[in-house]
């Protein structure tokens, strides 16, 4: 009878062991390469330009640059912040806006060079009221708004990558205002 039980304490150790084996081989090569690692700095520039739709009712031409800097708190989990130039062109005068944002944003590594980095933004611009975004409780040129962004990363080379995805915008105020728009990014890690 003891034999039996020294024979099964054993196999499920055995079992044990190789399970967790396997788990750690699978963690080490989910996608995205080494990318999402804590401690990690990832210097990235977002940007977008093309012909958009607002719920103000006509087209315009845009042009959205936001270089930034993210670190990466816990496993695939971010903070970051970025600097934002914004101009619209359309009839009339084309309005110019800079600003800083603050972002949370959760990587998914979906296979060893692809994954997804949905953000959650929020920034304050100063300049040209865009789209027109305006806050009436903020001063005329000072504009708040809310955006999610969720690229599909590119991982090209350990440490470098390039993607895009859709972008949606809220402005804050009296009227909330909508922009979407597909925007790019380009970035580098370590």
């Amino acid at each position: 009878m003891n034999a039996n039980k020294w024979q099964t304490l054993a196999a499920v150790a055995g079992l044990m062991v190789s399970v967790t084996a396997g788990a750690q081989e699978t963690t080490a090569s989910t996608g995205g390469g080494s990318f999402g690692n804590v401690g990690q700095l990832v210097i990235s520039t977002d940007a977008s330009g093309s012909l958009g739709y607002t719920t103000q009712g006509s087209g315009a031409g845009f042009i959205f640059l936001e270089p930034g800097a993210d670190y990466f708190i816990k496993q695939n989990l971010s903070v970051g912040s970025g600097l934002q130039l914004r101009a619209i062109f359309s009839e009339g005068d084309d309005p110019v806006a800079f600003g800083l944002n603050a972002r949370i944003g959760y990587n998914i590594p979906l296979t060893d060079k692809v994954s997804v980095w949905p953000k959650g933004i929020i920034s304050l611009q100063l300049g040209d009221s865009l789209l027109p975004f305006a806050n009436q409780a903020l001063p005329a040129d000072v504009t708040v708004i809310l955006e999610g962004y969720a690229p599909f990363l590119f991982h090209v080379t350990d440490h470098f990558f390039v993607g895009g995805g859709p972008r949606l915008a809220f402005g804050l105020g009296d009227d909330v205002e909508v922009a979407f728009s597909v925007a790019t990014t380009l970035g580098g890690y370590f």
